[in-house]
């Protein structure tokens, strides 16, 4: 192993290194790993019905607007503690997340 250094940033590099770490630059005549040569998979499941995705969708927006409602709840009622206000939390975040993954894959299963 030796050092080298960046012609960009002049900083001292391994020769090992697929790039500056200070500046980011690549170093020359090092190949990146190989993580970064990987061909892109297809998945082998059958894609969803638009009966699935449409259900995808409305369970997703259930979820989202029952947190909400919880979160509503606890914030007029602050009595009702920290757990009630984790879960309405978690509602909301779980709800949004799964809608925008149901979007996404309704779009995509349109432009197939």
């Amino acid at each position: 192993m030796a050092i080298i250094s960046c012609n960009e940033c002049g900083r001292a590099v391994s020769d090992k290194a697929p790039a500056c770490i200070g500046c980011g630059a690549p170093l020359p005549g090092v190949e990146p790993p190989s993580a970064f040569k990987r061909a892109p998979t297809h998945s082998i499941t059958a894609p969803l019905t638009p009966r699935q995705l449409r259900w995808r969708l409305a369970l997703s927006t259930l979820t989202l607007v029952l947190g909400v409602i919880a979160a509503d709840a606890v914030g007029r009622h602050p009595a009702a503690g920290r757990p009630a206000a984790t879960l309405a939390a978690l509602l909301v975040v779980i709800g949004l997340c799964w809608f925008i993954v149901a979007v996404l894959q309704s779009v995509q299963s349109r432009r197939q």
